[in-house]
């Protein structure tokens, strides 16, 4: 019996030392939750490197390390995806107008447009800037790209590649240097090539094998035209403000028997009236016409050809 409160007894008074200096309220509990919480400010934007979600601000998720919006259209995407493809293939116009359709399906479901939509729709604006309002649309959709994005991503340095290629049509860059979207971004005078770079083409449409064609083709590629073709894309170029000058001229070559028996028949050129044409692309059409006129007289035919010529200069 005495062994037996030997044991209970020194239990017993462990047990309430333990009672009273223990908080009855106390719970078991594991590491501070907020030790490892990422602060607000500290969370990654947009296309920032990631580990997990709750490194993204709001409204982001962690894919492939990279914080993400999931509120995306489908439709619009699928639309963007489209213009895409139809730039890689050149066909700088309905790019444009498959990017178009992609904002207007963002707008109709009232979503943001995604960053990367509006860097890739500035870049295809970009490439038909010799229309002065893809030029004009291109640089205000670039810099609000460039102002989404962070600075060291790669959306942002192939966007400024893109703004670096409207210096030509007259982009001032200092228009670019503010936060918020400026008003006018072409406010200078556009770069004009130099004019010993300018080429000369010459192409027939319906094309022919004529050796009188040939011959004409010959001549009005020949350098010695040059100087006064140049001329006229000089004038052109200032007027419209495009780099490229393309006039189509009908051009028909043909023989004319005599109405004398006992004189022979005679070769002839002749160029048909321009139609539909106004302001500076009339203007360039007339002084292309005072250049080919006289380089086709003089001319030995021997067969004829009826086409329509096209010269260009760019």
């Amino acid at each position: 019996m005495r062994a037996l409160l030997g044991v209970l007894l020194p239990a017993a008074i462990f047990a309430a030392a333990v009672a009273a200096g223990c908080d009855s309220k106390a719970t078991v509990t594991g590491p501070d939750p907020q030790a490892n919480a990422v602060k607000p400010e500290q969370k990654s934007r947009e296309y920032e490197s990631c580990g997990a979600t709750l490194h993204c601000a709001d409204n982001l998720r962690c894919l492939d390390q990279t914080c993400r919006r999931a509120a995306r259209s489908v439709v619009g995407d699928y639309y963007a995806a489209a213009g895409a493809a139809a730039r890689q293939k050149g066909e700088i116009e309905p790019a444009i107008a498959a990017f178009a359709q992609s904002l207007g399906q963002y707008g109709a479901e009232k979503l943001e447009v995604p960053p990367d939509v509006d860097c890739e729709y500035g870049a295809t604006l970009a490439a038909g800037r010799a229309k002065r309002e893809n030029a004009d649309l291109a640089a205000r959709v670039l810099h609000r790209c460039v102002l989404a994005v962070p600075p060291a991503s790669s959306l942002r340095a192939h966007a400024m590649a893109a703004l670096a290629t409207l210096a030509e049509v007259g982009l001032d860059p200092l228009t670019l240097g503010g936060a918020k979207l400026a008003d006018q971004y072409l406010t200078k005078a556009p770069q004009k090539p130099a004019t010993d770079k300018l080429s000369v083409s010459i192409s027939a449409s319906p094309s022919t094998s004529s050796k009188s064609y040939a011959t004409v083709s010959e001549k009005l590629a020949d350098p010695a035209q040059k100087p006064a073709l140049i001329a006229c894309w000089e004038a052109y170029s200032a007027a419209s403000k495009k780099d490229t000058l393309a006039v189509t001229l009908p051009i028909k070559v043909g023989y004319a028997s005599s109405e004398y028996e006992d004189e022979s028949g005679s070769w002839f050129s002749k160029i048909g009236p321009a139609s539909g044409l106004a302001g500076p692309e009339a203007e360039a059409d007339a002084c292309v016409r005072k250049v080919v006129e006289p380089a086709l007289k003089g001319l030995k035919y021997s067969d004829s050809f009826d086409t329509k010529v096209t010269i260009t200069i760019r």
